[in-house]
Formats: C-alpha cells, sequence, structure tokens
C-alpha cells in the first residue's frame, strides 16, 4: 500500500473518542491535513477538536451520504470493536463509499473482502490484517543490515508506543536524521503505508514477517523505527511482542510509559520501570548489546505539574532521558539517539 496523498473520510459511527476510534484518533494526529470528515452521527455537528481535543476544526457528520460532498477518495473503519468484526449496520454505509468508487481502508480481524456483500468490491478494498504471502520464520538478517534499528516498547500494553515512534521520527527529523518509520498495527501500517499488522500473523512466522518488512527498506535511511505492540510483562498479549523483538533485533529500545498506572487490565501489577528496562536488555544479550535510550511518557491523565514531576522521578531512578512527546516535547530522546546510535553527528 502506498502512501500517497489522500482525502480521508473517517467511519467512527457512534464511537469517537478517546478509547473507542484509535485508528481514527491515529490519523487524525498524523495525517490530520489528509482528513476531510469524521462519520460520526452521536457527535454530528462538533468538530473533532470539540471530541478529542486536537484535530482542529475536521467536521463531523451523521452518514456517510452527508461526507461524500467533501470529496473524499478513501474511506477508512476508524475503529476496532471488542473481537474485530464488521457490524452489519455498518454495511449499507460501506457500500455507498464502494459504489462511488471510494477506496476502502480496514484493520478489523474479519475481513471486509470477505463479507458476502462487499466481495464484488475486493479490488477497491485495503484489509491491513490480512497475512501477507510468503510467510518465513526469522533468517537471521539483522547480522548484515545496514540501517540501525529501534524498537519501541512499554510498560504495559496500550501506553503508546505507537505514538512514541512517530513523534520520535518527527524529532529526529528536526535533528537532522532521516528515519523510516514500520507499522506493526494497523493503524501504524495506514499512517506510514507500509508494515505487517503482526497480531494476524501465526505466531511461528512473526519474527520473520517482522524480519521481512525491515528487509524491504534496509539502507534506505540510516534509522528504522519499528513499531512496539503488547507488552513482555502482559500475560494476555506477550507473545507478540517478543517475535517483534527476535525478528527486529534493535541495536536500541525506547519505552512507552503510562506513570500513573498501577496494574494492568488483568489488574496484575506492573512492575517497577528498571524492571521492566532490565527484562528487555537481558532478552537481547544472548546477540547483541542492546539499551534502553530513553522514555516517553503517557501522562494524558496528569496534570502539567504532575507530568513533570513524574519525569523527573523517573530520571532520577533510571538515569534515563524522559519527557511526555505529545504534551510537552523536549526532545531529549531524540538527542540521546543521535548520541549513542550515531555519535558522528555531534548533538
Amino acid at each position: 500500500m502506498d502512501q500517497k496523498r489522500r482525502r480521508f473520510v473517517l467511519y467512527a459511527q457512534n464511537r469517537l473518542h478517546a478509547l473507542g476510534s484509535k485508528t481514527a484518533n491515529g490519523l487524525i494526529l498524523f495525517r490530520q491535513e489528509e482528513v476531510q470528515v469524521v462519520v460520526d452521527a452521536s457527535k454530528a455537528g462538533m468538530t473533532v477538536q470539540d471530541v478529542l481535543g486536537y484535530g482542529g476544526d475536521i467536521p463531523i457528520v451523521a452518514h456517510i451520504t452527508e461526507a461524500m460532498a467533501f470529496q473524499p477518495d478513501t474511506l477508512v473503519i476508524g475503529v476496532a470493536p471488542i473481537g474485530g468484526a464488521v457490524k452489519p449496520e455498518w454495511i449499507p454505509e460501506l457500500k455507498i463509499a464502494l459504489e462511488a468508487g471510494l477506496n476502502v481502508w480496514a484493520g478489523l480481524h474479519q475481513f471486509l473482502g470477505d463479507v458476502d456483500e462487499l466481495k464484488s468490491y475486493r479490488n477497491l478494498i485495503w484489509d491491513a490484517r490480512r497475512p501477507p504471502p510468503g510467510l518465513k520464520v526469522a533468517q537471521g538478517h539483522w547480522r548484515e543490515r545496514k540501517s540501525k534499528i529501534i524498537l519501541t516498547i512499554g510498560s504495559d500494553s496500550n501506553v503508546g508506543k505507537m505514538t512514541t515512534a512517530l513523534m520520535l521520527q518527527r524529532q529526529l527529523k528536526t535533528l537532522g536524521l532521516e528515519s523510516i518509520f514500520v507499522g506493526t498495527g494497523q493503524t501504524g501500517m495506514m499512517i506510514s503505508g507500509r508494515g505487517v499488522a503482526v497480531d494476524a500473523i501465526v505466531s511461528d512466522f512473526v519474527n520473520g514477517a517482522t524480519e521481512a518488512e525491515i528487509d524491504k527498506v534496509d539502507g534506505q535511511a540510516p534509522l528504522i523505527i519499528v513499531e512496539g505492540q503488547g507488552a513482555v510483562t502482559h500475560i494476555g498479549y506477550s507473545a507478540v511482542t517478543m517475535g517483534l523483538i527476535h525478528g527486529s533485533m534493535p541495536d536500541a529500545f525506547v519505552l512507552a510509559h503510562q506513570p500513573s498506572r498501577i496494574v494492568d487490565d488483568y489488574d496484575h501489577p506492573l512492575p517497577e520501570i528498571q524492571e521492566v528496562i532490565d527484562i528487555h536488555t537481558a532478552l537481547m544479550r544472548p546477540f547483541k548489546s542492546t539499551k534502553v535510550l530513553g522514555i516517553n511518557l503517557y501522562s494524558k491523565d496528569l496534570s502539567p505539574d504532575e507530568g513533570q514531576k513524574a519525569c523527573e522521578n523517573i530520571y532520577e531512578n533510571t538515569g534515563l532521558p524522559v519527557e511526555d512527546m505529545v504534551k510537552s516535547p523536549k526532545g531529549i530522546v531524540a538527542e540521546k539517539v543521535l548520541r549513542d546510535l550515531f555519535p558522528e553527528k555531534n548533538v
């Protein structure tokens, strides 16, 4: 899937909010200038800024027929319902978009192209979670890589690993370092136009699928930033994290962390942040010396003063640069990446 400039309509029917529309929110944050309109009848008449607190004056309408007035060329299903199934009530609106010739992007576990009513439009549908052909186990290509690799990791699932990767990429660009972002989930793939949805890959091939995506762009930029998924310490989503670690064989990690979160969604206590750092460096030790170079805080529920205090406390405990790259960007993690991985840049 290429990343040509698009005119997006984001379909988030009755679910546009901070937690209910992750894919829509990601495109609003990182491809905002291409988003023309959002469909959500429960928020019709409002703007994206009104609902999310960012995104500017992108309008929200009640139905796809109203959205067509904004001349979109691509509809993105911006929500991920539990179970990842296509909701029957979406199909009439999706058919309107497809009959008008719009491309439709979906990151659901149930593939749109397999829905009986939509099969005839498969040429217009991108099911981002459909596994690519020719999957293999990892081949060990990391030994000959030309680019440096960073993998974003988390102290838990859903703490902003994709956002960390993309904000780091932005900050490094301002410092003069070009990098390539490799998405490993449907939202990251739709933002970047490349990658593989690793949570839809048979477990034996997650490492190899990750390696193959890196191979496609190796050497095209000094640095490749791979989007992390799950967490090593999460009993539900640790497998995909391990596949990404050993598939990417990173030269460095950048950690995403929510300081106010005490337990995970299994009500299991989260480990101390230094323990998380130690676990990841230990996992890489049989292959290479890989360090955590910095920490991005997901501090959406903290005041600016509370966020700053959290940064100071974590720095005291770890000695690593810490910032909230979205709410209070300082660029100190990016500077550390340059100093450690590209000392010739003399930052």
